[in-house]
């Protein structure tokens, strides 16, 4: 049910901007089109600054691929590595914590107010992003809150908290994930989703 909160629907098309800052360093703005085809697959496209341009991401099941202009072919990446800031490729290749992560109840633990179901995430094999989520849930409409990411030796990495909650196509959506670093408060990513285009798309988009 959580998950159903981070995508609109089996397939579509999500514009993200992701605004990442450090200390007193000048903020980064970077923009992304994401094509979303069933659980498993998506193509992201790198739209802006224009250096970016061209590049693109290719996730088929727990396979990601890089295509790099320069490069001229794809390159096999890890969804574990970072992307921009304090994003890491499968924040926003792939979203699917039902079927990567093996769910246990935790306990139950308010957030800012809201009575919320605490679930351990651990990973099924070791091509996810994460090792190890520690996620709240809340118990009245199962959306996601609050979430911690950890690495396999058991350091948190980072925490994020899904906000700004909008209707899209009768589903409420998480529309802004912003992530911080444990170490450096200072150093933290906003994920913006805006606009949303519910459509099928055609096989050649995954190939």
């Amino acid at each position: 049910d959580a998950d159903r909160a981070r995508r609109p629907g089996e397939s579509f098309v999500w514009k993200i901007t992701i605004s990442s800052s450090e200390g007193r360093k000048s903020p980064s703005t970077e923009g992304f089109e994401v094509f979303v085809k069933g659980r498993g697959r998506s193509f992201v496209k790198f739209v802006f600054p224009p250096r970016n341009v061209g590049r693109s991401l290719l996730a088929l099941d727990r396979d990601l691929w890089i295509y790099l202009p320069e490069a001229g072919k794809p390159v096999r990446i890890p969804f574990s590595q970072r992307l921009v800031g304090q994003v890491a490729n499968g924040d926003i290749a792939r979203a699917d914590y039902a079927g990567d992560y093996e769910a246990m109840l935790a306990g139950e633990e308010p957030v800012g107010g809201v009575a919320c179901h605490v679930l351990d995430l651990k990973a099924k094999t070791k091509d996810v992003t994460y090792a190890a989520i520690k996620y709240w849930v809340s118990k009245d409409r199962r959306l996601p809150v609050k979430a911690e990411f950890y690495a396999g030796t058991g350091t948190l990495l980072k925490t994020g908290v899904f906000e700004s909650f909008k209707e899209v196509a009768g589903r409420l959506l998480a529309t802004r994930l912003t992530l911080v670093d444990a170490i450096r408060k200072d150093k933290k990513s906003v994920l913006d989703y805006g606009e949303i285009t519910i459509r099928d798309l055609p096989e050649k988009y995954f190939n």
